[in-house]
This record gives C-alpha cells, sequence and structure tokens, in this order.
C-alpha cells in the first residue's frame, strides 16, 4: 500500500537525514578499511591458549608455553625481518617499558614477542632482545622480556589459537599490528590494537591479566565516543562519531513515530468509514420503513 500524503511528506526528510548520519558515522570508523587484506584479529577472548605449543628461546633450546606462562603476560606476534608495523610495535612496548614504573620484580609480568615467521632463528632473537632491553630508559631482568621462533606448525597452532591471522605477500608478510594480554593460566583476557598504547592500558591490562578478568566491552564502548589521538597519547571525544551515532538513532525512533502515526491515522479513517457506513444504512432502513 502507497504511503498516505501526510507520511509521504515526510519520506524525503527522513532519508536526507539517514544519510547526513551515515555519512559521519561512516568517516569514524577508518579501522573497518583495515580488513581489506582479510587479516586481523578475531578476539578469543577467555579462552586459553594451548599450554603445549613447543617454540625455542634465545638459545635455540625447545621450550612450551605452558612452562612460559606462569604470570600475567603481553604476547605480540612479529617478524624479524618486518619493514611494516613490527618495529614501531616493538619500540612502543620498550618506550612504555622505560617511561613506566612497572617493575617485573615489584609485580610480575613479562613480555613475550613471537616470530610467526618459520625461518627466523634463535640467533636473531636473541639480538633483538639484547638490542630492545638496551633501548629502555632503565634496566630491567632480563628475563621480563623473552624472543621465542618456533617451527611452522607450532607457530600456526598458536596464532590461530589467539586469533591472530596474517598472510605471505612476496617474501613478506600482512598483518595486524597489536597485543594480546594473558592470565597467568594463558587466558585471553585483552587486545590492544594498533602500535600507539597508553601506558595507563599497560598497568590496567597487567592488573586485570593478573586477576583473570576479562573486560573487552568498556574498551570498545569508549571507542564509540572516543578517539585515540598517538600525538596527544590521550583519548579525545570524538564529535562526528557521537553526533552520528545520535542522529541515526534521532532518525531511527523519529521513522518508528511516523509509522506508529500513519498507522493508527489508517485504523481511524478505517473506523470512521465503518462509522459513515453503518449510519448511512440506518438512514435509508428508516426511509424504507
Amino acid at each position: 500500500m502507497a504511503p498516505s500524503p501526510p507520511f509521504r511528506r515526510w519520506v524525503p526528510i527522513v532519508l536526507l537525514v539517514a544519510s547526513l548520519a551515515a555519512f559521519p558515522a561512516r568517516a569514524a570508523q577508518p579501522a573497518a578499511e583495515e580488513d581489506k587484506a582479510g587479516v586481523f584479529f578475531d578476539e578469543h577472548l577467555g579462552q586459553v591458549l594451548p599450554g603445549d605449543v613447543l617454540l625455542r628461546d634465545e638459545a635455540g633450546n625447545p621450550v612450551r608455553l605452558d612452562s612460559l606462562v606462569d604470570k600475567p603476560t603481553i604476547l605480540n606476534f612479529v617478524y624479524f625481518d618486518c619493514p611494516g608495523v613490527c618495529t614501531p610495535l616493538l619500540n612502543e612496548v620498550a618506550d612504555i617499558l622505560g617511561k613506566t614504573d612497572l617493575d617485573p620484580r615489584k609485580e610480575p609480568f613479562q613480555i613475550l614477542t613471537v616470530s610467526f615467521e618459520p625461518r627466523d632463528t634463535p640467533e636473531v632473537a636473541s639480538e633483538k632482545r639484547a638490542n630492545y632491553l638496551a633501548m629502555l630508559s632503565r634496566p630491567l631482568p632480563q628475563e621480563s622480556w623473552r624472543f621465542l621462533t618456533g617451527d611452522a606448525e607450532p607457530l600456526a597452532r598458536l596464532t590461530k589459537a589467539a586469533g591472530f591471522s596474517y598472510k605471505k605477500a612476496g617474501f613478506e608478510y600482512v598483518h595486524p599490528g597489536g597485543l594480546i594480554l594473558l592470565a597467568p593460566d594463558r587466558t585471553i583476557v585483552r587486545y590492544l590494537y594498533g602500535t600507539k598504547f597508553l601506558p595507563f592500558d599497560f598497568k590496567m591490562g597487567i592488573a586485570e591479566a593478573a586477576k583473570g578478568h576479562v573486560l573487552p566491552t568498556t574498551a570498545r564502548l569508549l571507542t564509540i565516543c572516543f578517539s585515540y589521538d598517538p600525538e596527544g597519547r590521550t583519548y579525545v571525544f570524538n564529535t562526528m562519531r557521537v553526533v552520528g551515532s545520535s542522529m541515526l538513532l534521532t532518525v531511527g525512533l523519529f521513522a518508528g513515530f511516523l509509522a506508529v502515526t500513519q498507522k493508527r491515522g489508517s485504523r481511524g479513517l478505517g473506523r470512521k468509514a465503518r462509522q459513515d457506513n453503518t449510519a448511512t444504512t440506518s438512514t435509508q432502513n428508516r426511509e424504507d420503513a
């Protein structure tokens, strides 16, 4: 049934407002475009990483994951010849470790950097660890930051269990950047995306990992209204995103109101028509009598 004239007048307005509202909502979510290459983090929050995954330490010795993870752990996946996000990611970790008061001797935690490239060697892993520990502005125990390698099969198991996907692209890989926080029992409790992080996220992440708390919802809710500014190293209120969301909500409510009003109006017209018809019929019956 075609909309009645009063309702039809509102249709162009509703469509215009909806299109305007959709624009800032889309513009405020560039992260959705990052999935073009088919690589992303598939969050496995609350799941436990397999403890029997066999890796190699910096000396080339085999080591199981369950013997490595016995404290709050910040896990990240890189490959050592990466020309992209890996170096900025590790540099950011080193920067935060050097500038914060995080001390693994007082509040136990560790960082596990795992190369997902099977050709990477323990010798290079050892060099990487030495270089990054030297970058810190304060000394930390060597065992607080591990650089690990492994064979193709266990690496594939571990990355899949962690929700980390990647693709081979020539001699390089396309992959996301970020950190995965683990509880001491290897439970995934949080993901931090990108290559820029707040020291607060590190500290809170480690504290929550120590308790085994899985808290993804708050961070995701905050990203609706706030965007991280890497230059200012803080979260800023995202006006466009909030306005876009508010406009979409308003359009939805307004469209619902019009639909209900139209339905009630149709019922009223139908009832009045029936009453008029009844009255006409009664009048004709009296005249016939």
